[in-house]
């Protein structure tokens, strides 16, 4: 399982790696920072329209972001045709409106960065899914439990990676993805 979340992080933040000569993967750190107003403005303003929408409590407010884009963002393994209609298949309300909840929690995190193998730099919220759940600070197990309770952090340290919900834009503004442990 450690390896599907480890590959699917890959394919959706694409992070540059290194290989030593005994072939092991090396994964780059990620800087981390709540400092929003460091973000390109691309990813600004990606980040306050997707906000903007999860406000309204309306989950088709999302489909104008996502139809502007030349893809849209992946929200599930096998890139289902309508991501609105898996989003809100995934949500615990009818409505959608406990993933809108969820997206503005994930925003209100620090973000992580870091560029992938073609030199563009993807950021992701919450910063927690690019650390090791095992190795969180006081701090960030705070943030942690902001999202999780303790059930859920317990899984994540057993699995040893993160699979609860995480959002990804590149510094060009495109929103490639909102997913949780596919």
């Amino acid at each position: 399982m450690r390896a599907l979340v480890l590959a699917t992080t890959l394919a959706l933040s694409a992070p540059a790696f290194a290989q030593d000569a005994a072939e092991e993967i090396v994964w780059p750190l990620p800087e981390i920072s709540d400092d929003f107003s460091a973000l390109p403005e691309p990813v600004q303003a990606k980040r306050q329209a997707l906000i903007e929408a999860a406000r309204t409590g309306d989950i088709e407010h999302l489909r104008p972001i996502i139809e502007a884009q030349d893809t849209p963002p992946n929200v599930s393994f096998g890139n289902p045709d309508d991501p609105l209609a898996s989003l809100k298949d995934a949500s615990e309300d009818d409505e959608g409106r406990q993933i809108l909840g969820l997206l503005l929690d994930l925003f209100d995190q620090p973000y992580a960065f870091y560029p992938d193998s073609g030199g563009q730099t993807h950021y992701i919220w919450p910063y927690l899914a690019e650390i090791d759940p095992n190795a969180l600070s006081p701090e960030q197990q705070v943030d942690a439990y902001r999202l999780l309770d303790s059930e859920q952090i317990a899984e994540l340290q057993k699995m040893g990676a993160w699979y609860y919900w995480r959002i990804v834009i590149s510094e060009s503004g495109n929103w490639s993805a909102f997913v949780a442990g596919d």
